[in-house]
């Protein structure tokens, strides 16, 4: 073999090869796929999505007294949220946790997926899910928030009142600023446009 010749063997690249085909054929296939397209782009694959805000938690010592802050805000709580936001846990303490958005396109599915499976993708890019403090407290240090977004927290979805599961969602929009919330069953379908906000870990 030519020692100068740096080109590899079939038998070399058959091992790397079926394995790239099982993951692009499995669960994550599609995070695998736009990896892939990323690489042969020559663009890092795995490149830490961007911040896009530093929120405080721990602020308030009760939900009663966030709820008035939101309130004396100018926010608009839906009824949906009102009832989540009285289950919510507080932080005990301050902290500052750094936000990061992504669409369910972003994290690999452009035809959208279940909750479930956003989730999954998101902690294999390093991200967690948020406090459910994060909502209501998002809402509060996002007052310039563009008219027309919504970004839903992704978060472990709170039992309201009569059982079902909520989300908080931030957005702006339909006369002013809303905390409200959205269906946070697991199997639930988002579309890839959604946009959800997650913890850098």
């Amino acid at each position: 073999m030519n020692t100068n010749d740096t080109r590899l063997t079939l038998s070399e690249v058959q091992g790397p090869f079926i394995d790239l085909l099982e993951k692009i054929g499995g669960r994550d296939g599609e995070l695998w796929l736009r990896g892939l397209n990323k690489f042969l782009r020559k663009e890092n694959p795995w490149e830490k999505p961007e911040s896009f805000k530093i929120v405080e938690v721990g602020t308030y010592k009760d939900v009663k007294s966030l709820r008035k802050a939101l309130e004396e805000s100018g926010v608009q709580i839906g009824d949906w949220a009102g009832d989540i936001l009285n289950k919510t846990k507080l932080s005990k303490s301050k902290q500052s946790l750094d936000l990061v958005v992504l669409s369910v396109k972003e994290l690999g599915f452009p035809q959208g997926t279940q909750l479930k499976d956003i989730y999954e993708a998101a902690k294999n890019q390093g991200l967690d899910l948020c406090p459910a403090e994060v909502g209501p407290q998002l809402r509060l240090q996002y007052p310039d928030q563009p008219n027309g977004e919504w970004l839903v927290i992704a978060m472990e979805p709170i039992k309201d009142s009569g059982g079902a599961l909520g989300l908080f969602r931030v957005g702006c929009g339909g006369g002013g600023l809303w905390l409200n919330a959205y269906n946070g069953n697991p199997d639930n379908f988002w579309n890839g446009n959604n946009r959800f906000v997650f913890v850098r870990r």
